[in-house]
């Protein structure tokens, strides 16, 4: 986000990225393999740097359809509008997977059965986000948007 220009992500990439995101963290979960933690976290910090549409798991995306010569899944054009986000929305969304992960990861240092049911409940959360568009991230950004308007807080 901060050296390259913004733009706005297809639905696609989006849903994409919380599928992949919400699988990393299951495998994580399901195997007790933090190193996968750790992968999600970094994927996390590039996406907010990259933006979703320049992301990893974007070009994993591309690349994939590129070799089915066709797109890997398409978003039905009803569904959509749950995965249009703009820059403040992707911003949420990433500072939400970057703290989740690092919450995981610091728990884990001397609870590991708390960070894997933190880390639980964030796979679950990001796959459901994945199939139905509802996001917790997008529930804060909302929330952030009615106490802007609530307070009267110019939104720069």
């Amino acid at each position: 986000m901060i050296f390259l220009k913004y733009k706005q992500p297809k639905a696609e990439f989006v849903q994409f990225q919380r599928l992949i995101s919400g699988v990393i963290v299951l495998l994580a979960v399901l195997f007790e393999n933090i190193q996968l933690i750790e992968t999600f976290t970094l994927l996390s910090i590039v996406s907010f740097v990259t933006t979703i549409s320049f992301s990893p798991t974007t070009l994993l995306f591309k690349f994939l359809s590129f070799l089915l010569t066709n797109p890997l899944f398409t978003t039905a054009p009803q569904y959509a509008h749950s995965y249009i986000t703009n820059r403040l929305a992707e911003t949420f969304e990433d500072l939400m997977r970057i703290a989740g992960g690092i919450g995981v990861l610091y728990l884990y240092t001397f609870s590991p059965l708390a960070a894997w049911m933190g880390a639980s409940f964030m796979s679950i959360a990001m796959l459901i986000s994945s199939f139905f568009g509802f996001c917790l991230s997008s529930l804060l950004y909302i929330g952030y948007k009615r106490l802007v308007k609530l307070f009267g807080i110019i939104d720069g």
